[in-house]
């Protein structure tokens, strides 16, 4: 407490030693005499204003930091009072069914682990120049590229599904796909012992993509994805559905309709998500750099291409009774929104969208901000997101740490657009996972769409009696 209130005085004669050692130096140095106005005005009025100002500023930075009156008391969950429980009891019987991610994997250039792509982030890292991509002076650009990928083990298996991968349009199809190629054993290898007894729970696999593939591409895609990953474990989900994927805040509103879907079964129903892009890649680099959404020396609000694949495996409780492990995160319905028709690539940015779905997904949830221990968000190194991102935070999240427990994963991974979201996804549940607490996911990166879910993996303080894999299948 003393070394607190000392700090300003200790201030006041820093800032006045350094402006008497600067006058009086540059008045020797000019052999001038300075009289008592000069003597009052550059020794005294001069420190005083220079500290009042310094002081004056401060001041004013830390009020803009202070969430408004409005939003704060707008977040307390509303009946709490009224119902006569604890506000955790009220909260949670108004809120939304969620799902619970049972299983998962992730391949990007940081690693196969979210707490690697979370370090990664924590610690700054970005990527670096990649000898293989060059702009049109033969410069190297920056990516976040996955080493390893096995590009020709993958030709080999969609050659036998009647699909040569050597003549898809475009090479960055074949990383995305190699990278799925990777992720997804690590993912259906954890749940497929535990789920032997009831693989009719698992009712679809959703493949998302940014590519808007022909029939008869599907047809192969689906053999190849039955015959390499689904059919050697037992696993034959009813259908195979593939989606295009307009952006990220797209990819969690797929999300957030499986969710819903999950809970109208009231047997155990399991959906399998998986995701994958790549923007590492020439003609990536050509068509960014024609529209000048390549990040140069002298576009310095351009993307840093970088790939990603997401598995996620989703379930209602009663299919999480069946995976034989610890208690599962939570995954909240979103809250999504858009000011900008879909498609739209234009600089412009609602700044209040962001707010609006944190608003949203909280009441939605019936949490608070103070319940809120972390934030993940796909934004990366451009100045613009930053910036509405930052105010953003600062002004629900005041209590929050900057870096450490609010991250912005694009930093780190490149742009992964539209499969940024599911990426942020799972680094929420890894995050809310070591804390045993809840996490917010926010995909922001995209024009005027922004997407927020919420991962809650702490303690349930009265949670219902546990469901056997033998009860739940009893169930059916």
């Amino acid at each position: 407490m003393f070394a607190f209130a000392l700090r300003p005085l200790v201030l006041v004669v820093l800032a006045t030693t350094l402006v008497w050692a600067l006058v009086l130096g540059w008045w020797q140095a000019a052999g001038y005499e300075p009289g008592t106005a000069d003597v009052a005005t550059h020794l005294v009025l001069l420190p005083i204003t220079l500290v009042g100002g310094f002081w004056l500023l401060r001041t004013f930075i830390e009020h803009l930091r202070l969430p408004p009156r409005v939003a704060a008391n707008a977040s307390a969950p509303q009946g709490a009072e009224s119902s006569g429980l604890p506000a955790s009891e009220a909260s949670r019987t108004t809120r939304r069914p969620d799902a619970r991610l049972i299983a998962f994997a992730l391949q990007c250039a940081q690693g196969t682990d979210p707490a690697q792509v979370l370090d990664a982030s924590r610690q700054g890292c970005t990527p670096p120049l990649d000898d293989h991509l060059r702009d049109m002076h033969g410069f190297p650009a920056f990516a976040a590229r996955v080493a390893d990928l096995p590009l020709e083990a993958l030709d080999d298996a969609l050659n036998d599904s009647a699909i040569d991968a050597r003549r898809l349009p475009r090479e960055e199809d074949r990383r995305a796909q190699a990278m799925l190629h990777m992720a997804l054993p690590r993912a259906l290898d954890e749940i497929g012992e535990s789920i032997a007894v009831g693989r009719a729970a698992i009712r679809s696999a959703v493949w998302l993509s940014d590519q808007d593939w022909p029939d008869e591409y599907r047809d192969g895609l689906s053999a190849w994805l039955r015959r390499e990953h689904l059919g050697p474990r037992g696993i034959a989900p009813a259908d195979i559905q593939f989606h295009r994927v307009r952006d990220d805040a797209h990819g969690l509103e797929i999300i957030d309709q499986l969710i819903a879907d999950l809970n109208c079964q009231g047997s155990p129903a399991i959906e399998l998500v998986m995701g994958a892009v790549s923007h590492v890649g020439e003609r990536t680099i050509t068509s960014w750099e024609a529209g000048s959404h390549l990040f140069t020396a002298n576009t310095q609000e351009g993307r840093i291409p970088g790939e990603a694949a997401a598995v996620l495996v989703l379930a209602n409780p009663a299919g999480a009774a069946l995976v034989q492990r610890l208690p599962s995160p939570r995954i909240s319905r979103a809250a999504s929104g858009r000011s900008t028709p879909p498609g739209d690539t234009g600089p412009g940015t609602d700044g209040s969208l962001p707010g609006r779905m944190i608003g949203a997904t909280l009441a939605d949830t019936g949490l608070d901000a103070a319940d809120i221990s972390s934030v993940l968000a796909d934004a990366d190194h451009r100045i613009g997101v930053a910036k509405v991102l930052l105010r953003t935070l600062s002004e629900h999240f005041p209590a929050l740490e900057p870096l450490s427990d609010t991250i912005s994963l694009g930093s780190a991974t490149g742009f992964v657009s539209p499969i940024g979201g599911l990426v942020t996804l799972l680094c929420a549940a890894e995050a809310a996972k070591a804390a045993e607490s809840v996490a917010l996911c926010l995909a922001c990166q995209s024009p005027g769409a922004c997407a927020a879910m919420i991962v809650d993996a702490s303690p349930q303080t009265s949670p219902s009696p546990p469901q056997t894999p033998a009860s739940a299948l009893h169930a059916t």
